[in-house]
């Protein structure tokens, strides 16, 4: 199939993606906005997570008391929903300078103290090691120490904690006194269920219709929960739930079609099994399963970031195991297309899939090197083009996600081996199956090529981007110019497209923590596809010139 078409000229096309990448750079800096990729507000912490936990171990201590026997973890954590607000509302750059002491992202440390069996979750400001909220999940071991202060009114405890956390009181109202009160930014995380509430409103303290509330738990002689926040418009959580309700909503019916798509990928393995090599595949889904599954692990302090009361190790180590158990049918469905991708294709006269024992790998894995890089940067150029169209035109933004951070993860360095992991399977699913798939069913070989790139951009609507549908289209328009290059080049040159894609943008995430150590192995990840790509092409060379050659007869 290749063969049939021209080849596009891909040097022009990567040429014109740098010219589009430095055009919306320079755009951006003209026009003064965040440009290409939406500003996530995710300064780089000015403390380190050892000064974080050192910090809140000395508040516990002064406020709880701290047994000897205690440990502690520290994670990145965010106030997502406000960011969401002030980005929709444009008040982000407002914020930041007007309430510099409450902080969008800050570190959250959770403190396990087995003796007391108590555990803490203090958060930290990561520019300044200032304590700006916190919650106390016990047993009655605190009862026994807050028993010298329980003579205290507890509504006197609050405003003394008010005080202390630099208020002043005179400014806030008290507006009710409930059991039940709860915060309106942390849906993830529950509040104490014990004691009494406390909700205190600024009096002129507000950003757009957003105002600052003080929110107070106090049990037992002790103000057992902190947090200032803000009541976001209940008509942005509103529009907020809608959006991530169709996100959801679009990404599992990609999950039912990618469901579909595997089974059918098996009844083609079993019903023409005869005709399949079984070889084919195995090594490529077990790469992807061991990326998939090292990722996770690495993954395990993220899994911590949405907890709920008490210690979270243990929830998210059961989450770990799930999500690992996906892995490996994810792994499964990844041989499956593979071996019925190659399949379907080959009995239409194409093989887009090289092979270890072709003697031509080595040369073929190089030639799909160097196009995987210009075909990347075309895709970079017209990736960032769009964001900056969405932002300037469509109002188009985005929030940062700890579940997803580099800072909530244990070898950082390792993340972007991720993007050989999306690379592997989306372009086996996606790609090879997906097209001839769809080909089979609807006869057209654009509608082939744009369908099965729509399921996979729908499986990428949940990421924090607003609304949830620029990201469809978005990644439906990458799924396109992906699809058009694998009919022209095969599986090879999509497949180190993507990893070298994806390296790059993860890469630069490592880059922009401003830790020099993660500057090093960002800049390594921006030339390890090539690295792959000459390593393979040399080691088979190196076996291919090994192999014992045929004797005449």
């Amino acid at each position: 199939m290749a063969n049939r078409r021209s080849n596009p000229p891909l040097l022009l096309l990567a040429v014109i993606g740098i010219v589009l990448y430095l055009a919306v750079i320079i755009g951006s800096v003209y026009l003064q906005t965040p440009g290409a990729a939406a500003d996530t507000g995710a300064d780089d912490p000015a403390i380190t997570k050892q000064e974080a936990a050192e910090a809140a171990a000395q508040f516990v201590q002064q406020r709880f008391g701290l047994s000897d026997d205690y440990r502690t973890s520290v994670l990145h954590q965010s106030y997502t929903v406000r960011h969401a607000y002030l980005e929709d509302a444009e008040l982000h750059d407002e914020y930041v300078k007007h309430f510099e002491n409450l902080p969008l992202n800050y570190f959250e440390v959770e403190i396990n103290d087995a003796a007391k069996r108590a555990t803490y979750y203090i958060d930290v400001d990561y520019s300044n090691q200032r304590i700006i909220g916190w919650e106390a999940y016990t047993t009655p071991a605190l009862r026994q120490r807050a028993a010298a202060t329980a003579a205290t009114e507890p509504l006197q405890l609050a405003e003394q904690a008010i005080i202390e956390q630099g208020f002043e009181l005179e400014e806030f109202t008290r507006v009710r006194e409930e059991p039940n009160v709860t915060a309106p930014e942390r849906r993830d995380r529950p509040r104490p269920a014990v004691g009494t509430r406390y909700l205190y409103e600024s009096r002129d303290e507000r950003i757009g219709e957003a105002t600052l509330h003080l929110t107070l738990s106090v049990a037992n002689g002790a103000v057992v929960s902190f947090h200032p926040v803000f009541n976001i418009p209940a008509a942005f959580l509103s529009w907020q739930e809608q959006q991530d309700a169709k996100a959801a909503l679009m990404t599992n019916i990609s999950m039912g079609v990618s469901l579909a798509m595997t089974i059918t990928a098996l009844y083609i393995i079993i019903r023409y099994r005869k005709e399949i090599s079984f070889r084919r595949g195995w090594l490529l889904s077990l790469v992807f399963l061991a990326i998939y599954v090292t990722n996770n692990i690495n993954m395990l302090p993220a899994l911590r970031a949405a907890h709920g009361a008490g210690p979270s190790q243990l929830q998210a180590i059961v989450y770990l195991c799930f999500v690992t158990a996906l892995a490996v049918l994810m792994a499964v469905s990844v041989y499956f297309s593979l071996l019925a991708g190659t399949f379907l294709w080959r009995r239409q006269g194409w093989d887009p899939v090289a092979e270890w024992h072709d003697r031509d790998f080595g040369s073929q894995v190089m030639t799909a090197t160097g196009r995987g890089y210009l075909l990347c940067l075309f895709i970079l150029g017209v990736q960032q083009g769009m964001y900056f169209i969405g932002s300037q035109y469509f109002d188009v933004w985005s929030v940062s996600d700890p579940s997803q951070s580099v800072l909530n993860m244990l070898v950082p360095g390792i993340f972007p081996l991720l993007a050989w992991a999306a690379a592997i399977s989306e372009e086996a699913i996606y790609r090879l199956f997906g097209i001839a798939f769809f080909l089979a069913l609807v006869r057209n070989r654009f509608l082939a090529v744009l369908l099965p790139s729509i399921v996979w951009a729908m499986s990428h609507t949940q990421y924090p981007i607003y609304p949830v549908y620029t990201r469809l289209v978005e990644v439906s328009i990458i799924g396109l110019i992906f699809g058009f290059f694998f009919l022209r080049y095969g599986f090879l040159t999509v497949l180190f497209a993507h990893a070298t894609m994806d390296s790059i943008l993860m890469g630069v995430t490592l880059i922009d923590t401003g830790d020099g150590t993660q500057d090093v192995i960002g800049t390594f990840y921006l030339v390890f596809p090539a690295l792959v790509g000459w390593i393979l092409s040399w080691l088979h060379r190196v076996t291919k010139r090994r192999d014992p050659q045929p004797t005449s007869s």
